[in-house]
């Protein structure tokens, strides 16, 4: 399964004007670098707990349809399913109705069901494409606070230490911010 990000979020959890109130900034020089923190530490929460914060839209590709119709989605909340299709040998595509997939978010990984009767892919490769809206919502409001605060203590932090610390790896992230994603991140057994 290869997930493609189609549309980013139109706006960030955290403004840039709740993000200056933090710092306690009132000029504008730096309003570039710290959007580029707010943008980068909300990628990197996404990353960590493997869920979407703002509204987007993904392409889900799979090779064939999984055994019993379950397709789980490695990153959440899923909202809403959009458009399906299936590919033939030749790549003419054959649109599948949303209706035919049941959206299950009781689980830590969200999973689509496949209710109805779907036709096989033609193609070996990438013969099916499910479009997916994934995140709380549109508004910054939705996301759960302590992910919102996560991006404000790990923005902070990087603006802070400017070239002093590597911007990549979370085991540099100071021990709040990983608090602050422990109940969201994804556990394995």
């Amino acid at each position: 399964m290869n997930m493609i990000l189609l549309t980013g979020p139109s706006l960030e959890p955290v403004t840039l004007a709740e993000m200056k109130l933090w710092l306690k900034i009132d000029g504008s020089e730096d309003d570039n670098v710290i959007n580029a923190l707010i943008v980068s530490a909300r990628l990197s929460v996404e990353a960590v707990t493997k869920r979407i914060l703002i509204t987007q839209s993904w392409r889900v590709v799979l090779d064939e349809w999984r055994q019993g119709g379950l397709i789980r989605l490695p990153t959440g909340p899923l909202q809403s399913v959009t458009a399906a299709r299936v590919y033939d040998a030749a790549g003419a595509a054959t649109s599948v109705p949303v209706s035919t997939f049941l959206v299950d978010n009781s689980s830590r990984s969200p999973r689509l069901i496949v209710t109805g009767p779907v036709p096989s892919p033609g193609r070996v490769i990438a013969g099916i494409e499910i479009d997916c809206t994934l995140g709380y919502g549109a508004s910054g409001s939705l996301v759960p606070e302590p992910l919102r605060l996560a991006i404000r203590l790990l923005a902070t932090f990087w603006f802070e230490n400017r070239g002093d610390v590597p911007i990549s790896g979370a085991a540099n992230w100071p021990d709040a911010v990983l608090t602050l994603l422990t109940p969201y991140a994804t556990r394995r057994l």
